[in-house]
């Protein structure tokens, strides 16, 4: 194809999201539903004719059902299973480390190790092989570079969420921890001595392909909240960027916000990227953002209908992480 968008759909098994747990409470109902919504985004992804990367949490990897789920999807369409270090906070993970942080990155470099270890046993012991992608709001060069070491089979990680943008300052909401967040745009190899820097040369190379967390509209994020401006729909929604029609509603800008990124690929030698990480709180049946769940389950799966069209057109496509990273380092080979 003349010009290739590449696309990554992710999915994380949330057994205690964040979100969901601070409106609902923590307990058996918050891991039903969290159940219930990863199942519905594979099947969404699936009917589509889409495959996805499923990045497994810690709190998932004591989950019988969620393992025997992750085996039967990737036999069945191809998906990938990697390891997130988001969803770390579950009644295990509490009880080991005695602590409500959750935060990967904000931990001390000992205890990065000694998480990183036993979340990467974990799966080991749960899939018998280690992963080849991993993810996090954010990673820091001391944490990709333990984890290449002593893992390598890691060629990929979601390692940053550029999640306010250039109005940080005034947009920064109760979940502090988001300031930090700010990062490339676009995937990138990133240097052993800062994450967020691209590598110098091959010497500098961490030894993943690194990419970002949501894919925004790059001019909105000057004059508002980032946040509510992405080819993540629920960001749509939260930006209260749709219509009713009749007795439904409409988000074109969802469509028009995708096919900018498509365009790049005129100005990036015939190659544009985007990817959709929408984790399970928000897709909780009390709703978000105003919009019932209805609202958000059908802008969920409109959003993944519209990728499954491009790519029976010709126009899209759809890669694991893993398999981006192979094509990508085939597209930079100087690193």
């Amino acid at each position: 194809m003349d010009n290739q968008f590449v696309v990554n759909i992710i999915h994380r098994p949330e057994l205690s999201p964040e979100y969901a747990e601070k409106a609902l409470g923590k307990g058996e109902g918050v891991r039903d539903e969290s159940l219930d919504i990863f199942r519905f985004q594979q099947e969404c992804a699936h009917r589509y004719g889409l495959k996805t990367t499923i990045q497994i949490t810690y709190a998932s990897l004591f989950s019988d059902v969620i393992i025997e789920m992750a085996k039967a999807d990737h036999e069945a369409y191809g998906d990938e299973i990697g390891l997130s270090l988001l969803g770390l906070p579950c009644p295990e993970f509490r009880a080991k480390y005695h602590t409500e942080d959750f935060c990967i990155w904000m931990f001390d470099d000992k205890t990065k190790e000694e998480i990183i270890d036993d979340v990467f046993g974990k799966f080991y012991e749960k899939f018998g092989f280690y992963p080849e992608s991993t993810s996090s709001y954010f990673l820091d060069a001391y944490t990709i570079n333990y984890i290449k070491k002593h893992y390598p089979s890691v060629k990929c990680a979601v390692a940053t969420c550029w999640e306010e943008g250039p109005k940080a300052y005034h947009t920064c909401n109760n979940s502090w921890y988001t300031f930090m967040d700010g990062g490339p745009w676009n995937p990138w190899i990133p240097s052993k001595v800062n994450s967020h820097c691209p590598a110098a040369d091959a010497d500098d190379d961490s030894g993943i392909v690194a990419i970002p967390h949501l894919s925004r509209d790059l001019m909105a994020c000057f004059d508002g909240n980032g946040s509510n401006f992405g080819t993540h729909p629920q960001n749509v929604l939260r930006g209260m960027i749709y219509y009713r029609d009749g007795e439904g509603y409409e988000y074109p800008y969802l469509y028009n916000l995708i096919d900018q990124y498509r365009h790049l690929a005129k100005y990036n030698d015939g190659y544009s990227y985007n990817m959709m990480f929408v984790g399970p709180g928000w897709l909780n049946r009390r709703g978000r953002w105003e919009a019932p769940y209805e609202l958000l389950a059908k802008s969920y799966d409109d959003g993944m209908k519209y990728y499954g069209k491009l790519k029976a057109e010709g126009k899209l496509t759809d890669m694991t992480m893993a398999e981006f990273a192979d094509f990508y380092r085939q597209r930079h080979p100087d690193h």
